[in-house]
């Protein structure tokens, strides 16, 4: 039988059907079987294992048949240590069975840093390199020498901490500063509205210390100082280096921190007529203010200066805003009229015809 007769033959058509049937069946089964293995329209949502322990996250991953790699771990002292940190695929993804899950764990030994040398430094100097090594200011303590707030020594739990040694992130560091040469005092800070955290950074710049500290709501987390002691809403009060510095918290979830801000942060326009220069920059800054333009009328020395105006004044406006200026016009002193050293005698006369004003 020829070829060609061959394939006009029965039996040719009998074996290709065969065998386009075989093929079907093959190809049906491949499919079929491709289905099973990726598990084709039926996928896994990805849990979230986030500040699970590691054992619970790992028995939730192995009962979903899916598979995890610890990718990495970090200290994180506000997290429970051996806890997950991260994943990834995020939670709620949708996966095929046996993927893999990346976890980054929480440390479970703390991370340490090495303790920088800060002896000669500044303070304010000592206190950013402390922040940027993940360390934290302790007790400052002052002692006699020369240089005033330079580092003289750095301690943990009393001994010297040498530059170099393995220490603890978020450790405190307590520090011995030079008092200068004399008995040095520093404003008390204005910390009222301010963050734990924030208010410490500031306490601790002016070389002063945090001492009693009470949270005034059940909140203990989200708060902000409301009160301190020594007090500084109506006048600047100066204190010796390393003194304490009582704070009060209340919860800024509850308590409106805005308007009682708003309301505190007024103080008395001092009145300046007929202070010389000096006096007139002692009671600014007693005040919380900032002293702005000043004004020498034909070139009178300051030593030959007294104030004659100043803006704004007290009379105009006796309340203004903690920190803002005040402008200031001097005269020389034989210019002032000797029956009138001071405008005071026209505050009595503002008293009674502001009676219902507090003074």
């Amino acid at each position: 039988m020829t070829f060609k007769e061959f394939i006009k033959s029965k039996y040719f058509f009998i074996q290709l059907g065969l065998a386009a049937i075989l093929f079907v069946i093959i190809l049906w089964l491949s499919l079929r079987f491709l289905d099973l293995y990726t598990l084709h329209g039926h996928s896994i949502e990805v849990p979230d294992l986030e500040d699970l322990k590691k054992e619970e996250a790992i028995t939730i991953i192995n009962d979903l048949n899916l598979n995890y790699t610890i990718r990495d771990s970090i200290y994180d002292q506000d997290r429970e240590k051996g806890s997950i940190a991260a994943q990834d695929p995020l939670p709620g993804n949708e996966v095929k069975r046996g993927r893999n899950i990346y976890l980054t764990m929480v440390a479970t030994m703390p991370e340490k840093v090495t303790m920088p040398d800060l002896t000669d430094l500044s303070l304010r100097q000592a206190i950013s390199i402390l922040n940027n090594h993940g360390l934290k200011v302790g007790e400052l303590k002052h002692v006699h020498h020369i240089a005033k707030n330079a580092v003289v020594d750095q301690k943990f739990k009393d001994g010297t901490i040498n530059p170099g040694t393995l220490v603890e992130k978020g450790t405190h560091i307590d520090l011995i500063l030079g008092k200068g040469l004399s008995e040095s005092e520093t404003p008390t800070p204005f910390v009222i509205g301010k963050t734990r955290e924030e208010a410490l950074m500031e306490i601790n710049r002016a070389s002063l210390n945090i001492g009693k500290e009470e949270y005034l709501d059940d909140d203990s987390t989200n708060v902000r100082v409301y009160k301190q002691n020594p007090g500084v809403i109506e006048e600047t009060v100066y204190l010796r280096l390393g003194s304490t510095v009582d704070l009060y918290y209340r919860s800024e979830e509850t308590f409106d921190f805005e308007s009682y801000l708003e309301e505190i942060m007024q103080v008395d326009v001092p009145i300046l007529y007929g202070k010389s220069v000096e006096e007139a920059h002692e009671a600014i800054k007693n005040a919380a203010l900032v002293i702005g333009k000043e004004v020498f009328e034909n070139n009178v020395s300051k030593e030959n200066a007294k104030v004659y105006d100043q803006n704004p004044d007290y009379f105009e406006s006796p309340k203004i805003k903690r920190g803002e200026k005040i402008n200031i016009w001097y005269r020389a002193i034989e210019d002032f009229d000797e029956d009138i050293e001071s405008p005071l005698y026209e505050l009595d006369r503002y008293k009674e015809e502001n009676e219902n004003n507090e003074f």
